[in-house]
């Protein structure tokens, strides 16, 4: 998994568990990714159809996947060696993987493969945002 790929997971899962801070205490950038993450987890939730049963369910899984993966990017934030990026991706799959394994109790297969193609989207737009900088 690039880490791309895990960067788009991370705003997805920010968009679940929306911080606490008011935004007028958070920097603009900080500010820009709660907004991002707000948009997504309206995205998550009218594409998904998720029921207010499903929403309560899925918080807490993606509380943990995304907890866990700042972790790993936190630990692999000095890593600028492709084994290094390598490993940070493996983990992050495996992290990955552990959630998708739990929402697909949770959420339907159609649910599961359109979450999969949002994540895909994601992907696409943080390709792009990084190809402005």
């Amino acid at each position: 998994m690039s880490s791309k790929l895990a960067a788009t997971m991370m705003m997805s899962l920010l968009a679940l568990c929306a911080g606490a801070l008011p935004a007028q205490q958070e920097p603009t950038a900080q500010q820009e990714k709660r907004e991002r993450a707000q948009e997504r987890l309206q995205q998550i939730k009218d594409r998904l159809k998720l029921t207010p049963e499903q929403s309560e369910q899925v918080r807490p899984i993606v509380t943990e996947e995304f907890q866990r993966l700042k972790e790993i990017r936190d630990k692999h934030s000095g890593d600028s060696n492709r084994r290094g990026k390598m490993k940070m991706a493996r983990e992050m799959r495996d992290v990955q993987s552990d959630a998708d394994s739990k929402l697909s109790k949770v959420l339907s297969k159609t649910q599961m493969d359109e979450l999969k193609k949002m994540r895909a989207e994601w992907r696409q737009q943080m390709r792009d945002r990084a190809g402005k900088q």
